[in-house]
């Protein structure tokens, strides 16, 4: 499970000089708060991690709280034999807004032996055809290309079944107007029977007027896995992007941090997020310990300030007891990814590339990433057209 900060704790207690907030809570869930929390639970009696109904968040004071007003697309029914593994497919949702939307929260649930699901926006004009299902080639989708074209709405934790991306109350994404929702079709059914559901997201916007921070979006990837045999192992890499805010801005790196999702297969079994450089070079941001299967995301309220950092540094630790080595990739393979959302006046992408084996730290294998990353200007301006007459 996370090993969370308690920083938003400590923040909530101190300076006030009132009441404790988590005083009422059940006996033993103040010190199990911090790793139900961690799995976007609150603490119930027992005490045992208690998932919020639909339509509420896990709150950092221990209860559940109304996210707001939602609006609801349901996806199309899935059939997944046992063992059966989906990819190549797309799945859309034409939202059909006159006007732009400001995302402060995304919920996820599905039944669908969903493994994970990238959510994109584009203008409504871009990968043209009826909402449903289709095949991502047969339109020319593509990740990259649709986050150009738009951006970056949500990512879903491995195989979790019900996930809320929460910002704080007054931070959002922009979805531009006339804008298509897509999402990939990852499905894998790992049980012996068959499994016959759907997804279903909600978005829910915040008025132009309550929005003070606008977010822009970050992903770091760990391509170059090489995963030993037989072995517990740890892949580390550091991305360094200070450099391209002083060459595009002419100021420092001055990001702050408002939302983490890890992302790994099977074989994961930690994922860390660490400062990298500046004062608080080497603290922890992030630390996840388990294995994938519950809703993974983190927010930040008040964000995680990066200023004066050089970039930040993440792990993944993975236990691999089979004989081969396991690389990134899908079906038995891994991964290690990283989506954030920040208070940035640049986007950035950071991918590991190329690795080289280090000295065992015990008995754990390690190997350290080069890293490559581009920053871009994130347009909050993009507005898609309405439709045309037909």
């Amino acid at each position: 499970m996370y090993k969370l900060s308690l920083l938003i704790t400590a923040m909530v207690l101190g300076g006030c000089g009132g009441k404790d907030p988590l005083a009422d809570l059940p006996p033993g869930c103040k010190a199990m708060l911090p790793t139900c929390l961690g799995v976007q639970k609150i603490c119930a009696a027992g005490p045992v991690c208690q998932a919020c109904p639909d339509g509420q968040y896990a709150t950092s004071t221990g209860v559940c709280s109304p996210i707001g007003t939602a609006m609801t697309h349901d996806f199309a029914m899935f059939t997944a034999k046992s063992g059966q593994e989906i990819l190549g497919l797309c799945q859309s949702w034409t939202i059909g807004n006159a006007e732009e939307l400001w995302i402060n929260a995304v919920e996820l649930t599905q039944d669908e032996a969903s493994h994970h699901s990238n959510w994109l926006f584009v203008p409504d004009d871009k990968y043209n055809g009826p909402d449903g299902v289709w095949p991502c080639s047969d339109r020319g989708y593509d990740e990259l290309s649709a986050a150009v074209a738009g951006g970056v709405l949500y990512a879903q934790s491995t195989q979790a079944t019900h996930e809320v991306q929460k910002f704080p109350n007054h931070a959002a994404v922009r979805i531009p107007p006339y804008s298509r929702i897509i999402s990939d079709v990852h499905i894998l059914n790992a049980t012996p029977k068959d499994i016959t559901g759907h997804a279903q997201l909600k978005i829910y916007p915040l008025p132009l007027s309550d929005v003070k921070v606008r977010l822009t979006p970050l992903h770091v990837g760990f391509r170059a896995l090489d995963i030993p045999p037989l072995s517990s192992s740890r892949s580390q890499g550091s991305c360094e992007v200070a450099s391209q805010f002083e060459t595009q801005l002419s100021h420092p790196f001055d990001a702050k941090l408002y939302y983490i999702l890890p992302h790994y297969h099977a074989l994961g079994r930690r994922f860390t997020v660490t400062h990298m450089g500046g004062r608080h070079a080497g603290e922890v941001i992030f630390d996840a310990v388990g294995a994938s299967g519950e809703a993974r995301g983190r927010g930040y309220d008040p964000p995680i300030d990066l200023t004066g950092d050089d970039g930040i540094s993440f792990a993944c630790e993975f236990d691999n007891e089979t004989a081969d080595p396991v690389h990134w990739g899908f079906g038995n393979q891994e991964m290690c990814e990283l989506l954030g959302f920040a208070e940035s006046p640049l986007a950035w992408e950071s991918q590991i590339s190329s690795v080289r084996a280090d000295a065992p730290v015990g008995n754990m294998q390690v190997s350290t990433g080069e890293c490559v990353s581009i920053a871009f200007g994130y347009d909050f301006t993009k507005a898609g057209g309405p439709p045309p007459t037909p």
